[in-house]
């Protein structure tokens, strides 16, 4: 009897037991894209889930003429559309309209690698971690003496 009281005045009715089947917490959409990147799985439709809807929150639709910064939606997209659609799209991206369908394409393909390289977000590198001198170690000691620190 004491026991029940007890559990009532610290607000637990009962003992808690747990299964090991705790959710662990969801990830976020960018470690999820990184996690698919880094195991390779670029070319899945998860990763092309994810992508999209990355691409959506960031807002690359509006600043990016392409519509999207991977190339594999981009493909997916050119495969979709109409003569007449492709050409519309390509004078959106500054490409000659006017050639065979599949020679728009190529062209198309070909404007979007040449507006990757130029440097955006997504391809901007990663900053390094500035170097950490030890003066307990003799090659460092040596160092920190003739950087006067």
């Amino acid at each position: 009897m004491a026991d029940e009281e007890n559990k009532e005045e610290n607000g637990m009715p009962f003992n808690e037991v747990t299964t090991g089947q705790e959710i662990p917490p969801k990830k976020g959409l960018l470690e999820e894209l990184e996690e698919l990147r880094a195991n390779g799985q670029t070319s899945t439709a998860r990763y092309q889930e994810v992508m999209k809807e990355v691409e959506v929150i960031f807002g690359t639709g509006e600043t990016n003429s392409f519509g999207t910064n991977d190339l594999n939606i981009l493909k997916d997209k050119l495969n979709k559309m109409s003569k007449a659609d492709l050409q519309a799209f390509s004078r959106k991206v500054g490409v000659n309209p006017y050639y065979e369908k599949s020679a728009v394409h190529d062209n198309i393909i070909k404007e979007f690698n040449r507006y990757n390289s130029r440097g955006n977000i997504a391809t901007a590198p990663q900053p390094v971690p500035a170097v950490e001198l030890d003066p307990n170690n003799p090659k460092h000691k040596e160092v920190l003496d003739w950087l006067n620190q």
